[in-house]
């Protein structure tokens, strides 16, 4: 049976962390379920200690609650803190290695439908860059010349 690592992480923190001052208490303070399951199992003919792991199996309680919650919550912390860092590599893995080409790739189709569209976008365009240009003539006229601003636009081409 395989396990995962997570479930590998979990059973190493918890072994551990086991309270074994707690296990003689644990078994007082369920000293009479102990008793009657060993009562109850008298016919299988097994040791002891397999009849306290079964014990322990078959009520699923843990020795120390208080401590098994303490570790519940540290492994919970540790998983999350990994997952994250996980997801930050992944993420920080993919822009290295993707985040240029599929930039290129986005330039590429945005040119591409600049073709598809220039018969409606051309005219616009050249519009926008007109009239840029001549409210920038007229901002130079009406302040004598003296004002510095410049266009950052070239000068439309003619018109065919």
């Amino acid at each position: 049976m395989a396990v995962d690592e997570a479930t590998k992480k979990q059973d190493e923190l918890e072994l551990y962390q086991i309270d074994d001052k707690a296990i003689v208490p644990f078994f007082q303070k369920h000293l009479e379920e102990l008793r009657q399951f060993i009562h109850d199992h008298q016919h299988d003919h097994l040791g002891l200690l397999v009849l306290l792991k079964q014990f322990i199996r078959t009520y699923r309680m843990p020795f120390n609650m208080q401590r098994y919650m303490e570790v519940q919550r540290t492994f919970i912390q540790r998983s999350l803190h990994d997952k994250i860092q996980d997801r930050q590599q992944a993420v920080s893995h993919w822009i290295q290695e993707y985040a240029g080409r599929h930039r290129n790739r986005m330039i590429q189709l945005q040119c591409l439908y600049l073709d598809r569209v220039k018969d409606r976008l051309l005219p616009e365009i050249e519009k926008l860059l007109e009239n840029r240009i001549e409210h920038l003539q007229e901002k130079i006229e009406n302040q004598g010349g003296n004002d510095n601003e410049q266009s950052n636009y070239p000068a439309p081409p003619p018109n065919p």
